[in-house]
Parts: structure tokens; C-alpha cells; sequence
């Protein structure tokens, strides 16, 4: 199926263009309905016959209460005849007509109409033809998720897609694509004489909308959450962008911030930040698990950090502050919105150390621990971009709406094995530092040696890059450790289930690293640093966004 192909990485316009016609090909019979636009005339056609046999069912369900044997039945059949008209949609994918109403003109002749873009803020529904595509749900291939939040009802689930590159490049949209959870559910209001059958195929957002009213009753409705995650979290798709986007990025392309969904002003964003050398890929579990529970996934809405791993802490943690200030102001330009005023941080390893970055006012601390010489020599030496960006990473207030933080192995004062300039070595070489960014890093590893901490003066390239930075005895952790946390904090530190937990370490930072004074909570799993994808992690941040008020 073409959605499961997608998913799988296969982008070439070749693949997808001969997978969408053997799927029209297949789908053919169904389809010959939706041929007929206004002005033609035709027979009766087997979509006409799926909508009068939906009609049919939708006004027994008016009556019938829900749950008995022979509703059942009839929401069986009602559901069957979605199905059918919304695998019949394909043939006009990436057309003028797409997403516009639909008329019939045949012996029985019918009007199908569409929702229209709702205004910024409304999620309840999502109008088709803002999509380039619409996939069944069910026909998405799923790879390696612990569970599929999915559960059956009224309507047909499926995954509304948009890769159009122009969208992609929208703020705060996804990368890769914009891919929702949708389910699509045939309506049909009171016949009126003498005019066409009507009917309005409306795709509801599950993450806003529980269950549709029919008639005097209220159906539950179908989701499946998990299907939209597979093409929005899919690891290869990443990795294509670390070797296109980030290698020859500008200084505004090389991070990024994206919501999974449709911005929703009364939800929480929850924004997780990965680690050196991933992804946002390994949050795929986390984030599915956040949708399966009904009361987390009506309190928060997910975010993902982009960044090249390579670049120092500081700079990274200066473009994620930049972006969750300006994505305030652009999507609660009056800061009203009740959601972003609470926001909670996730970090995992290195990044949780950009999320600390977040919360603390700098001082002049990080500065010296990286130069010895006065921001105005400094300044004297390097270009205008390049001193700037300094700036920006050295100096910094903390961010008013952040009221929480998660900490997963965050090393707070660094990796012991990160000590070894042969695992430091291989850790530049196999990460990826953008073409700007490299210039920038140039500049500063010119800089003589009298303007540099003494004890950077033995590091490669005075410790400015991401590896460097990890070292225990990088300067850096010493400023960090001069800043407490000043707001609600949790951390999650792995052990790999060793019985001695002050020595304890995940195999790439030790406890005594990992653990921070002051948490309002600690749990220990008994996993490795890559521990992100498994139970007990994941079910450690849930409970932390459970009692998070």
C-alpha cells in the first residue's frame, strides 16, 4: 500500500507514482462515481450506492441506542460505506477538485461537501483540502511501537498528509511533513424537495473530539493515533535530513522546533529535546504513550527540538531559547493562551543540558568559562555573525513560561568517558556540524591563546565543539554547577540495574553525574543511556506529566 511504502522511506517520485496507480487500479470500481462532476450526467454508480446504504444506516442510528446487537450492525455497515467512498477519494488526490464538493447527476443525484479551514486555534476538524493526501489508517505499516492507541467507533480513522515543500516550510511545521489523525465521518442533514441528496464528509481530530452526536445519541469515535506518529517520527527520514538540510543549512535552518499537530491553545506544550547523535525519532513511544492516556493527551501537546548534535551546548541551547520564544509569539502573539504559560521541557542526555539552559540566568559565568579575554576583545577579533552568536550563547535570562523540566541521564557534570581524546576523536567524525556553524566554530578556534580559558588550551579546537563540551573537566560544567534549577524539576537516571546505586553509572555517565540535589522526584530504571524506548522510562514521564499541575 502506498502509505506503508511512504512510511518506509521510499520517496522517490518514481516508486510513489507507480504505487499510487496500481492503488487506483485496484480501487477502480469504487471510484467510477466520483468521476462525475457538476454539469455531467450519469447513472447510478457504486458511490452513490455507499452513500444511500450510509444514509440508510445513519438515520437508524437516530434511533436505535447505542451498543445493542443490531446497532452494532448498523454502524458495521454505516462505517463499511466510509470506507469505501474514502478509498474512493484517491483518484482525485493532487487535483484542482480535491477537497471541493462533490456532485453527482444521476438517476439519484447527491452533493458532498467538505469543512472548509477553520480559524488559527480550532482544532475540532481538519479540512481535506489543506491535505495532498488521505490514508487509511489501518493500511499504515507500524515498526516498533510498544502499543497502538487505537479503538473502534463511529467513522473510519485515517492519516491526513501534507508534503507539499512549500507547507513543510511553514514555521513550526514538521520537517519531513504534516501527517494527522483524523477520522472521517459521513453526516447527512434533513432532505430538502426537490434539491440532490446532501451529505458532508467532515474528518474529525481525535485529539479534540471523543464522540459524535447522531440524532439524540452520542457515538464514541473510531481513532488510531498511532498511525499518524509512523511517518511523523520515521527515523530514515531523519537521516535524509541530516545529510541534506543540516550539511548545507543557513544559521536560521540548522534547528528547528515543530509541533506534531495543529497548535492547540488550551493544551500545554510539552517539547522534547534528544541527545548527541539522535533524533526525534526515539520519542516515538513516549509520545504515543502521551496520546493513549485520554486525560495527558487533553492536557499537553507534543514538540520536537531539531538540532546537529555536534554544535557547542551553549549555541544549540541559544537557538532552542530563540525558538520557543518566537513560537510563542507567533502562535499566542498576545500570550494569553493558558497552555503556553506552563510549559514543560523534556531533555535526554545532552540535551537535557540545553534544557537547564532554559530555566537559569548565566551571569557572566559561561562567558569565563570559555574566554578569558572581555567580550569587547573579543569582539575585536572574531566577525560581526560570529560574535553575535557568542552572545547569544554566553549571555542569557531564563525563559518566564518554562514551569517545569524533566532530566533523562542528563549528565550534569559531564561523561566520564567522554575523558578519552580517542572516543572524542570518533564522536567528531561520525556527527554532523552544518556549513555556517563550521565557519563560525572557525573563527573562534583562531582566536590566540591568551584569550581562552587556560584550562581549554589543552582541548581540540579550545573545546568548542559538541564532544568537547562533555568532558568532566570542560570548564563549562563548572559555571553550570553555580546555577541551580530554579524551577520544578524530575529526573529519570539509568543504572543498567546495578545493586550500588552511588556507583551506578548508564555506560556513558555515572550516578553521581546524573543526579541533581532538589528534585521533586528521582526514579531509577534499570536500563542503559539509550534507554528513551523503553517501559520503564516511558512510564516514568507519564507519571511525571500526571502529577505535573
Amino acid at each position: 500500500m502506498f502509505p506503508g511504502a511512504f512510511v518506509s522511506g521510499h520517496f522517490r517520485c518514481l516508486s510513489v507514482q507507480l504505487l499510487l496507480a496500481s492503488i487506483l487500479i485496484a480501487v477502480l470500481p469504487a471510484c467510477q462515481g466520483l468521476r462525475g462532476t457538476a454539469g455531467q450526467r450519469m447513472g447510478d454508480s457504486p458511490t452513490t450506492a455507499c452513500l444511500k446504504q450510509a444514509q440508510a444506516s445513519w438515520q437508524i442510528m437516530q434511533q436505535e441506542e447505542p451498543g445493542t446487537k443490531p446497532a452494532q450492525e448498523t454502524l458495521r455497515k454505516y462505517n463499511q460505506s466510509v470506507y469505501k467512498l474514502v478509498t474512493s477519494l484517491r483518484e482525485r488526490e493532487r487535483t484542482a477538485s480535491w477537497g471541493r464538493e462533490i456532485q453527482f447527476r444521476g438517476v439519484h443525484p447527491w452533493r458532498v461537501t467538505f469543512d472548509v479551514p477553520a480559524g488559527p486555534g480550532s482544532t475540532r476538524t481538519l479540512a481535506l483540502s489543506e491535505f495532498a493526501h488521505c490514508w487509511v489508517a489501518s493500511n499504515v505499516k507500524l515498526q516498533k511501537f510498544d502499543q497502538v492507541v487505537a479503538h473502534n467507533g463511529i467513522g473510519v480513522p485515517v492519516v491526513l498528509a501534507q508534503d507539499d515543500s512549500k507547507r513543510v516550510a511553514a514555521p513550526f511545521h514538521p520537517p519531513q511533513g504534516e501527517f494527522l489523525p483524523a477520522t472521517a465521518v459521513l453526516e447527512f442533514p434533513p432532505e430538502v424537495q426537490g434539491r440532490p441528496a446532501g451529505a458532508r464528509l467532515r474528518f474529525y481530530n481525535p485529539l479534540a473530539v471523543s464522540e459524535v452526536k447522531v440524532g439524540l445519541h452520542h457515538e464514541m469515535l473510531a481513532e488510531n493515533l498511532t498511525a499518524a506518529l509512523q511517518p511523523s517520527l520515521t527515523n530514515k527520514t531523519f537521516k535524509k535530513l541530516s545529510h541534506t538540510l543540516l550539511q548545507s543549512a543557513s544559521a536560521e535552518q540548522e534547528s528547528g522546533l515543530f509541533f506534531l499537530n495543529r497548535y492547540d491553545k488550551t493544551k500545554v506544550p510539552v517539547v522534547f529535546v534528544y541527545g548527541m547523535n539522535c533524533d526525534p525519532s526515539v520519542w516515538k513511544n513516549t509520545i504515543n504513550a502521551l496520546f493513549a492516556d485520554p486525560d495527558l493527551r487533553r492536557r499537553y501537546q507534543p514538540v520536537c527540538f531539531i538540532y546537529p548534535t555536534k554544535l557547542p551546548v551553549p549555541v544549540s541551547s541559544a537557538r532552542l531559547r530563540e525558538l520557543l520564544k518566537r513560537s510563542r509569539d507567533k502562535l499566542d502573539p498576545g500570550h494569553h493562551d493558558a497552555g503556553f504559560a506552563h510549559m514543560v521541557l523534556v531533555g535526554h542526555s545532552v540535551g537535557g543540558l540545553l534544557v537547564r539552559m532554559q530555566v537559569i540566568n548565566s551571569g557572566t559565568d559561561f562567558w569565563r568559562s570559555f574566554f578569558s579575554a572581555t567580550p569587547r576583545e573579543i569582539a575585536a577579533k572574531v566577525d560581526a555573525k560570529t560574535e553575535q552568536l557568542v552572545q547569544k550563547a554566553l549571555f542569557f535570562q531564563p525563559i518566564p513560561n518554562v514551569k517545569s523540566v524533566v532530566f533523562i541521564c542528563t549528565p550534569h557534570e559531564g561523561c566520564v568517558v567522554a575523558e578519552g581524546s580517542i572516543l572524542r576523536a570518533a564522536m567528531r567524525l561520525i556527527l554532523f556540524l552544518p556549513e555556517t556553524a563550521r565557519q563560525r566554530m572557525k573563527a573562534l578556534v583562531k582566536l590566540p591563546k591568551v584569550d581562552m580559558n587556560p584550562v581549554l588550551r589543552d582541548f581540540y579546537n579550545w573545546g568548542v565543539e559538541g564532544p568537547e563540551n562533555l568532558s568532566t573537566k570542560h570548564p563549562f560544567f563548572h559555571a553550570l554547577a553555580r546555577h541551580p534549577v530554579p524551577v520544578t524539576f524530575h529526573s529519570i537516571i539509568a543504572t543498567r540495574g546495578s545493586a550500588d546505586l552511588l556507583t551506578s553509572s548508564d555506560g556513558i555517565a555515572p550516578y553521581w553525574s546524573t543526579h541533581l540535589d532538589g528534585a521533586a522526584s528521582e526514579t531509577i530504571v534499570p536500563y542503559s543511556h539509550g534507554c528513551l524506548e523503553n517501559p520503564g522510562t516511558v512510564n516514568a514521564v507519564m507519571n511525571i506529566l500526571k502529577k505535573n499541575k
